[in-house]
């Protein structure tokens, strides 16, 4: 079987919700990431809902969700010696990837990565480029991105998007500065330190429905009270809903469809042939699609729509997803073995699909399953020093039984190695102090080239973020 296109790469996780959705993408491509854990269980694991509705840090949905493919090292976070001891795992890493909220300690671990190790790729992430230490929700983010400004009609208050949007834009954007730091250190030695900002990835999202040519064509700023386009949400025949949305090139085909169910004689007028007439009479379209879409069944809609190369889509249910056929043939729902829950569990994987490898997509370990195993294969540790720090409370998981000793910690030949803090983590030999330059590249994807075929909307976002990270794109149109 191909190697997966990121099998030699080590990532330490240390997400929260808002990047945790990151290094899940990173795992399925293949990448070994290390979710460095409180050992008490962090937020990903206690959010509801849980398996079966039955609570527990093993059943969260989110944590079999996000964390899937990861190992687990658990520690107590509220220890400095903690953050000492992540140091020494740095040699071993590739990328490291921050939360949004970061614990005491945490901070000064994170800063001194750039310098001290300039191959490893820092992906850290703000609320806001001038208020680094403020903390902000999902709900806040994607206020303050102005999404929710968008979201809801005039007599309603603002809707709040489900999904955590605001997180999983961060995320991804946290994933594709993962990849372009990996690629420059492939090529250059040095990988680099990215920013993301949560408001500016909430704000990215938003650049179709506020596009500045909106003031320009139609003096107007969209916003629930003024939106740019009539609702495209129709009932049919059968009392489904769905999503109705005409592409401008094919306006005949819409008008010819129309025809057959609803009297539109006024669509005969040559001022319908004006894409500006059209936008200004979209009360009148939004009537005769409601029509039409009154006289047909969800499923004559949609292939009759489709066929004509309109946007017609239903409004999935979780329970339709499940038995959606195009998810179903790009074997999209994958069901993974979760040895601690005695049970198989159905995930959606990421949406990559490759002609070359199978996307991997492993169980979500428990916490700390994997503390010795990392410790020892990553950090070089042996089995006295990882008494000293299991017996310190410093480090949590199960043990290998043929591996644990009755040893205390005073009792390791090692000497101990002072943190930042002036505090000793037990049987840890320090490092020696690494030397190397100081120089931090800015843009990681300098002197790749890319032919860029993309239109509307999402293939052209896409380039234009490989650009703004330093990519030559070539953009090819008509």
């Amino acid at each position: 079987m191909p190697a997966l296109p990121l099998e030699d790469v080590t990532v330490l996780d240390l997400a929260d919700e808002a990047t945790v959705l990151g290094s899940r993408l990173l795992a399925e491509l293949g990448a070994d990431v290390v979710r460095v854990e409180h050992a008490a269980g962090d937020s990903v694991r206690r959010r509801p809902p849980f398996l079966h509705d039955d609570e527990g840090i093993e059943r969260s949905l989110a944590h079999l969700l996000y964390n899937g493919g990861k190992r687990s090292l658990a520690l107590d976070f509220d220890r400095s010696e903690a953050w000492l001891l992540l140091e020494r795992l740095l040699p071993a890493i590739d990328i490291v990837i921050a939360p949004l909220d970061k614990p005491t300690g945490m901070a000064a671990f994170l800063a001194a990565i750039p310098q001290a190790h300039p191959a490893i790729g820092l992906v850290d992430i703000v609320f806001r480029r001038d208020a680094p230490h403020e903390v902000a929700t999902d709900l806040i983010a994607t206020a303050a991105g102005g999404l929710i400004v968008l979201n809801g009609f005039s007599d309603d208050p603002p809707n709040y998007p489900a999904g955590e949007l605001a997180y999983k834009q961060a995320s991804m954007a946290a994933a594709e500065a993962a990849l372009a730091m990996l690629l420059a250190a492939a090529r250059g030695g040095r990988a680099g330190h990215i920013t993301i900002s949560l408001q500016e990835a909430v704000n990215w999202t938003t650049l179709q429905t506020a596009n500045g040519n909106i003031w320009h064509w139609h003096r107007q700023v969209p916003d629930r009270h003024n939106p740019i386009a009539p609702p495209a949400i129709h009932k049919s025949r059968d009392g489904h809903w769905l999503s109705f949305t005409i592409h401008p090139p094919h306006w005949d085909r819409y008008v010819s469809w129309v025809r057959q169910y609803v009297s539109a004689p006024d669509l005969d007028d040559p001022e319908w042939d004006d894409l500006a007439y059209r936008l200004l009479q979209r009360g009148r379209v939004h009537d005769y699609t409601a029509a039409l879409c009154a006289a047909l069944t969800l499923q004559e809609l949609i292939d009759e729509g489709q066929a004509r190369g309109l946007l017609v889509l239903p409004l999935n249910s979780m329970r339709d997803l499940a038995q959606d056929p195009h998810l179903l043939a790009r074997d999209f729902l994958v069901d993974t073995q979760h040895p601690q829950l005695g049970e198989t569990v159905r995930l959606p994987r990421t949406a990559f699909l490759s002609n070359r490898y199978p996307p991997a997509l492993g169980p979500a370990p428990t916490l700390g399953q994997h503390s010795e195993e990392v410790l020892t294969r990553f950090a070089g540790l042996d089995p006295a020093e990882l008494d000293a720090l299991f017996d310190a409370g410093i480090v949590h998981g199960p043990r290998t039984p043929a591996k644990a000793t009755a040893t205390p910690p005073a009792a390791s030949s090692a000497p101990a190695a002072s943190s930042p803090t002036g505090a000793t983590v037990p049987g840890i030999r320090p490092l020696p102090a690494p030397t190397h330059p100081t120089a931090d590249p800015h843009q990681p994807l300098a002197g790749v080239r890319i032919l860029d075929f993309c239109w509307a909307i999402a293939g052209p976002l896409t380039t234009r973020l490989l650009a703004d990270l330093g990519a030559d794109v070539i953009k090819v149109e008509s």
